[in-house]
């Protein structure tokens, strides 16, 4: 069963009342199930066969894909010490791999690094709530985003290789109407599992008083959005409100430890 960390459990007993033998593969540390039911999501429908197997004490990963061929090496450390226990390597051909190398982009600072994050604590750069819904928007923050957009495609990055990612529709949305005349994909997290692109603008949204993360809690949701990169990240929010979870806290500190931390008062 490929990709079986994706799928309910009840599906995957389908196929298995005719097999012998069972393999499966995936990655229950990216998207789970998608189950729009939160009665059934609080009843374990979201839990994969996958992952309760691996659950249980007695079961043992029989193997693991240690070497990826994707992302520079500072793009994947976060991921890999987090979810991965440290296990991940960056193969030779893509470890030191920067925009910057690419054909008819120009070097500079931006190019030349393979992180960048970008903290808008204290700009009141305040989330919203949609008019018809519940999903989560931030205006000021899809401002920043089409700037990094447009100071990408001035140093030569094509349209095509660049990609712009929100765990909230409403922030996707508002970013497609602002962005719309440009080549340029822009999609959810959940649209986004399996793709990749040269540089991607992850743009987490929230920022509030409260420090509520909401949808940003679900940590494997994050890692796929911080993995999509292939030489450049570069993720926009409000410290001051992510770092309540303690994962974020971890991140922003990655951030720093890599030289990639930046206010937005510097933009």
């Amino acid at each position: 069963m490929d990709e079986a960390s994706q799928s309910v459990e009840p599906s995957a007993w389908i196929p298995l009342q005719y097999a012998k033998r069972l393999v499966l593969a995936g990655d229950h540390f990216q998207l789970p199930p998608t189950v729009i039911s939160t009665e059934a999501v609080r009843s374990g429908f979201n839990i994969s066969l996958m992952e309760r197997l691996l659950q249980m004490p007695q079961t043992n990963i029989s193997q693991r894909l240690n070497v990826q061929y994707r992302m520079h090496e500072d793009i994947m450390n976060f991921s890999s010490r987090v979810f991965y226990e440290g296990s991940l390597q960056a193969d030779d051909l893509v470890r030191a791999a920067r925009l910057a190398d690419l054909p008819a982009v120009t070097v500079s600072p931006l190019t030349e690094c393979a992180v960048h994050f970008i903290d808008t604590a204290g700009a009141s750069y305040d989330e919203e709530q949609e008019s018809e819904g519940s999903s989560r928007l931030n205006a000021l923050e899809a401002g920043l985003v089409i700037k990094k957009v447009h100071e990408l495609l001035n140093s030569g990055v094509m349209p095509a290789q660049i990609a712009v990612i929100s765990p909230y529709s409403a922030q996707v949305k508002l970013l497609r109407e602002k962005l719309k005349s440009l080549d340029l994909e822009i999609d959810s997290v959940d649209g986004f599992q399996g793709r990749e692109k040269e540089a991607v603008i992850v743009s987490l949204v929230r920022s509030n008083r409260e420090g509520e993360v909401g949808f940003l809690a679900d940590t494997r949701r994050m890692n796929v959005a911080l993995t999509r990169a292939r030489r450049k990240l570069i993720v926009i929010g409000d410290s001051a409100t992510i770092t309540r979870h303690a994962f974020y806290q971890q991140l922003v500190e990655y951030f720093e430890s890599i030289g990639a931390y930046h206010s937005v008062w510097e933009e």
